[in-house]
């Protein structure tokens, strides 16, 4: 005979069961993906210290790629090399780090 009861029960155990199983594995890949250094968790390769804009959709950007520092032209069809930069444009006590500029 068909009892209700215990057909809920199961029903509700098999999804606690599947939904325990889910969130053990979304915990064991945040944490060792999240926890391998280099790719994951290394500072940005690149990263935009200043813009200036030029007028509609036109702006001369300074960015820093690994150890070398461009001056970019942006508009919305292509981004042109304008020159290299042998050190960098700001002095090191007016530089901006990324995470204070966001933390602030």
């Amino acid at each position: 005979m068909f009892d209700p009861l215990s057909s809920l029960v199961k029903m509700i155990s098999s999804l606690l069961i599947v939904l325990a199983l889910i969130l053990l594995i979304a915990y064991l890949v945040r944490r060792f993906l999240n926890a391998r250094p280099g790719r994951w968790r290394s500072a940005p390769m690149i990263q935009l210290l200043s813009t200036t804009y030029l007028g509609a959709k036109r702006q001369i950007s300074v960015i820093e790629v690994g150890q070398e520092y461009l001056v970019v032209g942006v508009t919305p069809n292509q981004i042109s090399l304008i020159t290299k930069l042998e050190q960098s444009p700001f002095p090191p006590e007016t530089a901006v780090e990324s995470e204070e500029f966001v933390s602030s």
